[in-house]
C-alpha cells in the first residue's frame, strides 16, 4: 500500500531533476506559434507539457463539455473536433459510469453551467488568469408585483434530482427537458416567465426553466411565480479561503476541479477545505492531470506518469508554475495536440479544457 511521504518531506526534494526531451515547436500560422509542446522527465516521471500564450489574439480558451450538453460523453478527440479546438485537456471530475454529470464547477461565456466546491480557474477575454478555491451561491429571483419577497433560495444548477423540497434552475446544457415528472416548471426567455407547466417541460434553448419540487410546489412559494413575471438568476464566487465574494465578471470563463497545488509560487495543499479529501484524488499514485500558468501567464498543462497530489505540486513548482491544480486524473488523464494525442485517455469524457483559434 502506498503511503504519502510527510508535506515537509516532499518539499524538501526540491529543485527537482529535470530532463528535457523531444521538444515540438508548432511554426504554420501565428496561433500555433503561441503554442509549446514538450516531453520531460521530472524526478523520474515522464511528463508531457503543453503551454499556451492566453494573451495571443488568435486564441481563445475555454472549458467545453462533450456534445454541448451535461450528462453525455465523448473522447478527447471528439470534444475537441466539436470545438474546433487545437489542443485539449481532460477537465474536471464527473460521475463516470453513473449519470456523466460533473463535480465541478463551469462557466462558459459569462454564465456558470455547474457549481460545486473547489479550486477553480478563471479565463479572462485578454488572457488574464486568476485561481482561487471558491464555491459558488446560486441566487434566484422572480420579481411578483403583488409580493414583497422575490427570492426562491434555488438549490442546484442543472442538477438531476428529485427531491420534492428543491428548486433547480435547469439551462439547455442540462438537455432539451426537465425530467422530473411531478415537478413545476416555470419557463423563463428573456429574463420573463412565459409558461408554467406540470411535468416534464421544454427547456428554452433562449433562457432556462425553474423546477420546483412537488413538495415546494404547495407550499406558498408558488403563490408567488406568475406568467409575466420577471425572473433574474445568477452565481457568486466566494473565496474559501476568506469567505468573501470575489469579483468575478473579468473572467466569462472557468473550470473548476482541485485540490489547489500551487498557490503564488508556492505549494499549498488542503484538500479537506475543498471537500476532496479522499484517498483516490490525493493520494492514489496514479495517472494525474494539471492545469495552472506561470508568472509569465502562460497557461499550462501536464500530465503526469504517476504521481499523488503532493509529487503532483513539486513537479508543477519545478517546471515554473506559480499556480497550479489537479484535474480529474487516472483512466480520464488526456492531453491533446493537432489531431494526436501525446496522453491518451482510457474512457470518454464529460469536459475538457480547449484551446480554439479565433
Amino acid at each position: 500500500m502506498f503511503v504519502a511521504a510527510p508535506f515537509d518531506s516532499v518539499v524538501s526534494l526540491l529543485p527537482a531533476n529535470v530532463t528535457h526531451s523531444a521538444v515540438h515547436r508548432a511554426s504554420s500560422t501565428p496561433s500555433s506559434q503561441a503554442i509549446q509542446v514538450r516531453s520531460l522527465v521530472v524526478d523520474g516521471q515522464p511528463v508531457n507539457e503543453v503551454m499556451i500564450n492566453v494573451r495571443d489574439p488568435h486564441i481563445e480558451v475555454q472549458p467545453a463539455i462533450a456534445n454541448h450538453e451535461l450528462g453525455t460523453t465523448a473522447t478527447l478527440t471528439q470534444i475537441a473536433q466539436q470545438n474546433h479546438a487545437i489542443a485539449a485537456i481532460n477537465g474536471t471530475f464527473f460521475d463516470a459510469g453513473g449519470d456523466n454529470f460533473p463535480a465541478g464547477a463551469l462557466e462558459l461565456n459569462g454564465q456558470f453551467v455547474y457549481n460545486d466546491k473547489g479550486t477553480l480557474l478563471g479565463i479572462g477575454t485578454q488572457g488574464q488568469l486568476t485561481m482561487l478555491r471558491a464555491t459558488e451561491e446560486l441566487s434566484l429571483n422572480v420579481y411578483d408585483p403583488t409580493n414583497t419577497i422575490s427570492n426562491l433560495w434555488p438549490w442546484f444548477l442543472n442538477t438531476l434530482s428529485t427531491n420534492p423540497m428543491r428548486i433547480s434552475v435547469l439551462t439547455p446544457f442540462y438537455g432539451p427537458r426537465t425530467r422530473d415528472s411531478s415537478s413545476v416548471v416555470a419557463e423563463v426567455e428573456n429574463n420573463k416567465i412565459v409558461a408554467i407547466h406540470d411535468g416534464t417541460t421544454p427547456i428554452p434553448s433562449n433562457g432556462y426553466d425553474i423546477e420546483i419540487g412537488a413538495g415546494e410546489a404547495k407550499t406558498p412559494i408558488m403563490q408567488r411565480v406568475h406568467v409575466g413575471d420577471r425572473a433574474v438568476w445568477g452565481d457568486t464566487v466566494v473565496s474559501l479561503d476568506t469567505g468573501k465574494t470575489v469579483p468575478f465578471s473579468a473572467y466569462p470563463n472557468a473550470i473548476g476541479a482541485g485540490p489547489m497545488l500551487l498557490n503564488n509560487g508556492r505549494i499549498d495543499i488542503e484538500p479537506a477545505k475543498e471537500g476532496l479529501d479522499n484517498y483516490e484524488v490525493v493520494d492514489a499514485v496514479t495517472l494525474r492531470s494539471v492545469v495552472g500558468f506561470n508568472s509569465s501567464g502562460q497557461l499550462v498543462f501536464l500530465t503526469i506518469h504517476d504521481a499523488n497530489v503532493y509529487q503532483e505540486a513539486q513537479i508543477a513548482k519545478a517546471l515554473g508554475l506559480t499556480y497550479a491544480m489537479n484535474l480529474d486524473g487516472g483512466s480520464s488523464t488526456g492531453l491533446w495536440y493537432e489531431g494526436r494525442y501525446l496522453t491518451v485517455p482510457q474512457r470518454a469524457l464529460a469536459t475538457a479544457i480547449v484551446v480554439e483559434e479565433r
